[in-house]
């Protein structure tokens, strides 16, 4: 499936599962920025085999930030769109 959305623009006039689906994909593009910090502690932790409390208090940080709530709403909205 080829990607045709880089634009952020919402078009109006379009079925409720048309904005749930750009719903979802701006909370994807909100998770992606945190895949720098992720990687940062995936490395932390497989050098030293543990993880300390400053990674910690990051990784709760990070988790924190996720937009965890609005992917859950919207993935489950449009399953039920999908289902119908």
């Amino acid at each position: 499936m080829a990607k045709a959305c880089e634009e952020t623009n919402v078009a109006q006039g379009m079925t409720p599962a048309y904005y749930h689906l750009h719903a979802l994909l701006m909370t994807i593009r909100e998770l992606a920025q945190h895949e720098d910090e992720i990687c940062t502690l995936l490395e932390e932790m497989k050098t030293s085999g543990a993880i300390s409390a400053e990674a910690k208090r990051d990784l709760r940080v990070v988790l924190e930030g996720l937009p965890v709530e609005s992917l859950a709403a919207e993935a489950s909205t449009l399953w039920r769109v999908a289902e119908e």
